[in-house]
């Protein structure tokens, strides 16, 4: 009896979970009802069929944060439509075909789906410049990447893909570094442990850290410079219809939040001219489940 006892307390402690209903609901009901079937979402901007020398994408950037703390003599953001409301489905629907003319500098573990690809070069920045303290690569380092690429490649097209404001929220908040150890701050929020106004705010005050640097890169290269970002975040948004809140970025949702992305261009001096070279490959790091997990994934 007392065995049956503690194995019935062992279950209710685990169903009591909030954040186990929340992620049931997401994975069944949330992205079976609103996930859009096909290749791709037909009204998201391609990425690369788009016209730039410069590309940086910002990781879960909001449309209305990013125009609401951009320096001001920026162009305001266009709102776009990513095709998803994820890196991995982003690499996905926008990478397929030949892209011997661009180069990606990627902060970001995920990129690992992107090696044997079509690019002449890939330079995995989260492998040699990784904060392990931090759990990220920070933002001054993939501005001095980014540039130093173009210094690099001046005649292909620069991708850059920075992890801020993607968690772990950079800044001078308590939500910096590995505040919530290897688990994700949204099931924190989920489970009711931490207040999503203030994962909210750590959000925009990472951005608010990030765009400074962002702002180097845009004056230190030529040619047209686009800043966007691969999908966006909720904070207790919900979707037309859907009775719970949504928090982060779950795979196949394409509500507002989520895949209502920035837009920005500048054109500084002239344009690059840009061509097409051999491909390249770069082995993947052993260590990409490990900082993927620091990002807050489940692996």
């Amino acid at each position: 009896m007392n065995a049956f006892s503690n194995n019935m307390t062992g279950i209710l402690e685990k169903y009591s979970d909030r954040s186990l209903w929340y992620r049931a609901a997401e994975k069944y009901l949330l992205r079976k009802r609103y996930y859009k079937d096909g290749n791709q979402n037909p009204r998201g901007v391609n990425v690369m069929e788009s016209d730039w020398d410069t590309l940086i994408v910002l990781d879960a950037c909001r449309y209305d944060s990013f125009n609401k703390y951009k320096p001001d003599y920026w162009p305001s953001a266009l709102p776009v439509r990513s095709r998803a409301a994820n890196t991995s489905t982003f690499y996905l629907r926008n990478f397929d075909g030949d892209h011997s003319d661009t180069v990606v500098v990627t902060a970001n573990p995920r990129t690992t789906q992107l090696r044997g690809g079509a690019f002449h070069d890939i330079i995995p920045v989260f492998e040699d410049d990784w904060d392990e303290d931090r759990g990220t690569v920070m933002p001054d380092v993939m501005a001095e990447r980014t540039i130093e690429a173009h210094e690099m490649y001046p005649d292909k097209r620069i991708l850059a893909h920075w992890i801020q404001p993607h968690y772990p929220f950079v800044g001078t908040s308590s939500f910096e570094t590995h505040a919530f150890d290897d688990d994700a701050v949204f099931l924190k929020i989920q489970r009711g442990n931490v207040d999503p106004d203030e994962a909210r705010h750590a959000y925009e005050e990472c951005l608010q850290t990030t765009l400074p640097y962002v702002e180097d890169v845009v004056e230190a290269v030529s040619g047209k410079i686009v800043v966007s970002a691969d999908h966006g975040n909720a904070f207790g948004e919900s979707p037309p219809g859907w009775p719970l809140p949504v928090y982060g970025h779950p795979q196949g949702v394409l509500m507002n939040e989520l895949v209502t992305v920035p837009w920005m261009e500048v054109v500084n001096g002239e344009r690059r001219t840009i061509t097409s070279g051999q491909r390249t490959r770069t082995e993947a790091s052993t260590d990409v489940e490990e900082r993927l997990q620091d990002l807050g994934y489940r692996t």
